[in-house]
């Protein structure tokens, strides 16, 4: 059979782009979090708990000034702007972005799987084999692919048709070969 991979550009469609900036303000955002960053704003309040911040000036290690400089760099390629006054972030995995060990960074393009033919798959909180399980891809899952891979490893979501999230986190591809279901849309 062969497999069919839809793919959509970003920034051809304003809609998908806000969504892309939710979703590099908060890899941005939790980096930060993770540092100890105390938040004032309605939406890193609503979004992070302040119970364990240290402060206002937070240091990073290397790695993590890397991946922050990686996702402003991407926001300014997609106009990024997000409204820090509101108190919701329009993220259909947040329940998933909190397990994660390593976070993803949103891509300009967007493919799906739909309908995996293969086996099961584990995804992971991190993009190595000894993080823990937080999700799975099962038969009949679309499997969405919008996160820049590291690696063999990739950030992706599963749905049904609906395309609402069930489950997430990261995929080892050297691992599989991708099988789809062919479909009549």
């Amino acid at each position: 059979m062969k497999s069919l991979v839809a793919v959509f550009s970003l920034l051809a469609a304003p809609a998908l782009a806000s969504d892309a900036c939710h979703d590099l303000w908060f890899t941005r955002n939790a980096v930060i979090d993770r540092a100890g960053y105390c938040f004032a704003s309605p939406l890193g309040q609503s979004v992070f708990d302040n119970r364990d911040c240290t402060g206002k000036s937070v240091s990073l290690p290397p790695q993590a000034e890397r991946l922050v400089a990686e996702v402003r760099q991407m926001e300014g390629r997609f106009g990024c702007r997000v409204n820090n006054k509101q108190t919701r972030l329009d993220l259909d995995d947040l329940f998933l972005r909190y397990q994660l060990w390593d976070l993803p960074v949103r891509d300009e393009f967007e493919s799906a799987c739909l309908g995996w033919l293969g086996p099961v798959m584990g995804l992971r909180a991190g993009h190595r084999p000894e993080a823990p399980l937080i999700g799975q891809i099962g038969p009949g899952d679309y499997v969405s692919y919008s996160h820049v891979p590291v690696g063999s490893w990739t950030y992706v979501t599963t749905s049904g048709p609906d395309w609402s999230v069930t489950s997430g986190g990261w995929l080892d591809t050297s691992r599989y070969q991708e099988q789809c279901q062919d479909y009549a849309g």
